[in-house]
Order: structure tokens, then C-alpha cells, then sequence
């Protein structure tokens, strides 16, 4: 089979020829038929998740289960699957508790720790592959398994959106943020995006936005923000950048019992008034993936056509690194799609 490899963390894709893999116990071989490509990847290519190289990466896919092992039941060759990310227990008391991304027993994570499906297939544990729902495609399946699955999660369970909660997203025009802005609207919310470029904001507004703000333009954001809330701020803000300043205006944008959520993380530190926190009882937390019932849920409600797969590029997998150079450059729009046609 081709794969694509990083053979150094850190370094670029190398496509190799590699033996088609065969099922152990408890795992199943897909044929991948599409692959989402975000910011995510790049960080993890960087070598700071861990994990050994070589390695194939891709976590995001959509394909069809050619090849079972001893022991497998939940799947079987021709159904239609997408993949969970993490590689869990299954049996701690954060998975059996429906917190699965808390698992005591973490092993790491598809396409760092194990080899992913930047390749014509995988090999995974069978419990990671998930059953894709009728009338949903291949590429939408990928898409599901993180950039709406994440947030799906987040603007549920973390940010606890309601209808007519005004939201900030910071770092909308992004992957996951674009796919953000159809979450939060879906569950009643007012959008306000805001990222570094006019053209990011466009995108944004294609997809649902209903407010924009460009953080270049402005000295501060948490201002803007409750201009355009009458001065009462937002109910939830949602960072998919996690730098420092953003963090820490998305923190400055709350109103009386707000909610703040970072997603995306970066290395550094926010100051946050305690007293701030006693008054007005505002929350501030991180929200981490998603179980696999949320995945499910996800692709059930893309299949509806609630929500839809919002892709700025697409090329074969064997020119993956492409967009990783797009994502690098922050021109990309949406998310990265890869196409698998022989």
C-alpha cells in the first residue's frame, strides 16, 4: 500500500510503499476513502504529543472495514466506518462514566501513537471504528471524527449553549471554528466570529456568523464584544487559538455567569481576578474531544443536513503536505480534505 511517513518528528511526509496490514485480535483493516486534514496535525508533527516515528499520521477518515480479527464483533467487512481518535480503555471509571476522554488508562491518540490513515488503509482496534450513518458520505464521516465532533461536545457538555445565548468564537474562520459557528447556531446560539482577516470573516459568515470581528482592527476585543452586546458580553466564548491574549480576552468578553472554553492550547499563562470570578460566577474551562456516542451523534446529525462539512481544499493524500503548508501560512480556509482515487 502507499502511506505517507513522517520519519522525523518535525519533518515533512515521505510517500513509501508498505505491506497491506493484517488484523491482530481485536483489530479491523480499513480501506480509507477520504481524510480531514486541520490545525491539530501540524502541532502533533512537531513530536509533543509523543508517540514513535516512523510514523503514518491522519486521524480523520472515512473508509470501509476489509479485514477483521479473532474476537471481532462490533464490525465487519464492507461496513461503512469513520474512526474515534483516542485510544482508550474502555473500562476506568471516566469510560465507563460516559467521560471518556478523561481515561485513567489514555493510550495516546490515532496517527501519533499508533499508525493512522494517511495510507491506502489502517489498522486500529475494532472498538475505534464507528458505524457511518446512511446518507452521509466518506469525507463527511472525517470531518465528523474532529472538527464537529469537538465541538459538538464543547457547546453542549462545556460551553452549555441555549437558545439566544450570544457566543464569541475566537479563531472562527479556522477548521474547527467554521464548524463551530453551525454547532452553537443549532443549538439556538448568536454568533460572534472573530479572527485576523477579512477574508477568514467572509468565510465565516458563509457559514452562519451572524456578527464578525477582525482582532487586528480592534484595541480589544472583550470591548468590541459588548458593543455588539449592548454591553452585557457574551454567555460563552469559545478559543480556538488558546494563546494567552486570546484566552484571556475571551475571559474579558464574558457577561454575569459566562462561560469560557479553550480548545485550542498553546504554552503560557492567563491571569484571572478571583474576585471577577466570585461576583459574577463566570466559568472558566477547557473542553477535550469527545466520546464516541458524540461522534455518533454527530454524523446522525450531519446526515440530517444540520450541519455540513465546510472544506476550503482538497488533493490526494499522497500531496498531504500541501496543506500542511497552507495551515502553517493560516490560509487556509476551513478544513483540509484529502481524496484517496487511485
Amino acid at each position: 500500500m502507499r502511506a505517507m511517513v513522517v520519519k522525523e518528528w518535525g519533518q515533512p511526509f515521505t510517500l513509501e510503499e508498505r505491506p497491506d496490514p493484517e488484523p491482530g485480535a481485536g483489530e479491523a483493516v480499513m480501506k480509507v476513502r477520504a481524510a480531514g486534514v486541520g490545525l491539530t496535525l501540524v502541532t502533533m508533527r512537531t513530536g509533543v504529543f509523543g508517540g514513535e516515528v516512523p510514523r503514518v499520521m491522519g486521524h480523520e477518515l472515512g473508509g470501509d472495514i476489509v479485514a477483521v480479527g479473532d474476537g471481532v464483533t462490533n464490525v465487519k467487512p464492507g461496513d461503512r466506518c469513520g474512526v474515534y481518535f483516542y485510544l482508550n480503555c474502555g473500562y476506568c471509571r471516566w469510560c465507563h462514566g460516559g467521560r471518556e476522554t478523561l481515561c485513567d488508562n489514555h493510550g495516546g491518540y490515532v496517527g501519533v501513537h499508533v499508525d493512522g490513515g494517511y495510507a491506502d488503509y489502517v489498522c486500529l482496534p475494532a472498538g475505534n471504528f464507528l458505524p457511518i450513518p446512511s446518507g452521509l458520505s466518506y469525507e463527511d464521516a472525517a470531518i465528523a471524527a474532529d472538527a464537529v465532533n469537538t465541538n459538538w461536545h464543547c457547546m453542549r457538555e462545556r460551553a452549555q449553549i441555549s437558545p439566544h445565548d450570544d457566543v464569541l468564537l475566537i479563531g472562527a474562520g479556522g477548521g474547527v471554528g467554521v464548524h463551530g459557528i453551525q454547532v452553537a447556531k443549532a443549538f439556538g446560539a448568536r454568533v460572534i466570529a472573530a479572527d485576523i482577516s477579512d477574508e477568514k470573516l467572509e468565510f465565516a459568515r458563509k457559514w452562519g456568523a451572524d456578527e464578525v470581528i477582525n482582532v487586528r482592527a480592534v484595541n480589544d476585543l472583550g470591548e468590541a464584544t459588548r458593543k455588539l452586546t449592548d454591553g452585557k458580553g457574551v454567555e460563552a466564548a469559545v478559543d480556538y487559538v488558546g494563546a494567552s491574549e486570546s484566552f484571556t480576552a475571551a475571559i474579558g468578553a464574558l457577561a454575569t455567569a459566562g462561560r469560557a472554553v479553550v480548545i485550542g492550547a498553546k504554552p503560557g499563562t492567563v491571569q484571572i481576578n478571583p474576585i471577577d470570578l466570585l461576583i459574577s460566577e463566570k466559568t472558566i474551562t477547557g473542553s477535550r474531544h469527545s466520546t464516541r456516542t458524540e461522534l455518533m451523534e454527530t454524523m446522525e446529525v450531519m446526515a440530517k443536513g444540520t450541519i455540513k462539512s465546510a472544506i476550503g481544499k482538497r488533493v490526494h493524500f499522497t500531496e498531504v503536505e500541501t496543506l500542511f503548508e497552507d495551515l502553517q501560512a493560516e490560509t487556509l480556509l476551513g478544513r483540509g480534505a484529502l481524496t484517496y482515487d487511485d
